[in-house]
């Protein structure tokens, strides 16, 4: 396909976008019209935003190549842009909004679960935020710090582990995946444990140095938790996050707290990779292999290009130690350390298709699937009835709850093959509708699919709390 990062890249610029929209629209009638001034305010700048978006998207519509100058400026034309929604973002503190979804704190709840249970948290809280970033804090040390600067000193004497959602990714599943990163750093008995071992850190390290490394080990041990528990989805959701921040050579930029989010992603992949978890597209997507390569691919032909003509300042020493010797090192302890309740195997995996083509795509919710051989021959008719015992005729004819790993894979396996496709052709063809009414009409589908999720997340948790009652 013609110029797809770029394309992939621009549609999820606009669905941020449709996203803003759609929160700005949360407020009861009454309060948008008290605020009607402020609302206007945004909807221009919105608008400003489209217009600086569309001289793009008409490029990519002639569907010719972008030659190698024509690729560096649209990425880093589009990094700005990605820029100025989020300095967007961050001006919803003028908009009061609404609280978290009870889903939201469903799914942290089932991510929690596959922490043991000598290590894991009675609860995280979850906090809407204005800034576009996903993050993880003990909220009671937090206000402690902030009244101090002050010169009022308190006590909670308790942690509240929190993670920070973006307010427009309040109704977004898919994105959640990457709160699942954040509850690994709510794992701080498993944390501290990593620290605990001595050899990840290069004894030739300076203090500065050692300070850094901790903070990156600790960053990798939470990606690998969230690999372990959601599998490619996670990746997705971490790539195209990434994926706009390329444009400023990005992908290759570390920092004091973070290893490069390139270096991040590849050991997300080798874990996918070791575990053979794998999401395979369909027929029309073949060449792109599976939802995994899909996203590393794309982030690494961004990367390849700034590494060959785009130069940045380094804003952080290069460490005098070999980076793959330390991700290895740490890599291995995380083996033995994050030791999760529960594992997947790539047989669970065989699902995730099924629940998309015959569930997903149908506009049903996927909150439960046929798990047995069992149920699955008496629909084949190839056993009959008559010949089972009650409760094996009981276990035929009940489905099995999905779980929240299944549901995000799918979702991300739908979004591909299906909202990929429709987005490119609402607007990377030439037609005189206006933008504004092409990203309205994008936005329909973006909520049609949320409540999809939304609700097979609901209905999973009922049933599971039918299971056990």
């Amino acid at each position: 396909m013609v110029n797809l990062v770029e394309k992939i890249l621009c549609v999820e610029v606009l669905e941020k976008i449709s996203r803003m929209q759609r929160f700005l629209r949360l407020e009861p009638e009454i309060a948008r019209q008290q605020g009607i001034e402020v609302l206007s305010i945004f909807a221009t700048a919105i608008d400003g935003i489209l217009d600086n978006l569309n001289p793009i998207l008409i490029r990519l519509s002639e569907d010719t190549q972008l030659d190698t100058w024509e690729t560096l400026a649209t990425v880093r034309r589009l990094s700005d842009i990605v820029n100025s929604v989020d300095e967007l973002h961050l001006q919803l503190q003028f908009v009061h909004g609404a609280w978290v979804r009870p889903e939201t704190h469903v799914f942290v709840k089932s991510v929690l679960d596959f922490i043991p249970r000598t290590r894991r948290q009675e609860k995280v809280s979850v906090i809407l935020s204005n800034s576009y970033s996903f993050e993880e804090s003990d909220l009671s040390s937090y206000f402690e710090y902030a009244l101090g600067t002050t010169n009022v000193r308190i006590a909670i004497q308790r942690e509240t582990p929190t993670v920070f959602l973006p307010k427009i990714e309040r109704d977004n599943p898919l994105n959640w995946a990457n709160l699942v990163h954040e509850c690994g750093h709510a794992d701080y008995a498993g944390i501290n444990e990593l620290f605990r071992q001595q050899r990840i850190i290069p004894d030739q390290a300076n203090d500065a140095t050692k300070n850094m490394l901790s903070r990156w080990a600790e960053e990798i041990y939470c990606d690998v938790f969230a690999t372990e528990v959601l599998g490619p989805a996670y990746l997705a959701s971490f790539a195209t996050f990434a994926l706009a921040r390329v444009g400023a050579g990005g992908a290759e930029r570390s920092s004091e707290t973070h290893p490069a989010d390139i270096v991040r992603i590849s050991i997300v992949r080798d874990v996918l990779e070791k575990n053979d978890l794998k999401v395979m597209l369909n027929d029309e997507w073949r060449d792109y292999g599976d939802l995994t390569s899909f996203f590393y691919n794309a982030l690494e032909e961004r990367t390849k290009l700034d590494r060959k003509y785009v130069g940045y300042a380094r804003p952080w020493p290069q460490p005098s130690f070999i980076l793959h010797d330390f991700v290895d090192a740490v890599c291995e302890e995380i083996d033995q350390l994050i030791s999760l309740s529960q594992q997947l195997t790539p047989k669970d995996f065989t699902r995730i298709r099924p629940l998309v083509v015959k569930r997903l795509a149908r506009g049903i919710p996927i909150s439960s699937y046929p798990k047995s051989e069992l149920q699955q021959s008496v629909a084949r008719g190839s056993l009959a009835q008559d010949t089972l015992k009650f409760d094996q005729l009981k276990q035929a004819v009940q489905e099995h709850r999905t779980l929240l790993w299944e549901i995000a894979n799918a979702g991300w396996l739908h979004k591909i093959e299906i909202l990929y496709p429709s987005a490119f052709q609402l607007f990377f063809t030439a037609t005189d509708v206006p933008l504004q009414e092409k990203i309205m009409n994008w936005g329909k589908e973006l909520e049609a699919i949320d409540k999809l999720l939304l609700k097979s997340i609901e209905s999973s948790e009922i049933q599971r709390l039918m299971e056990t009652t």
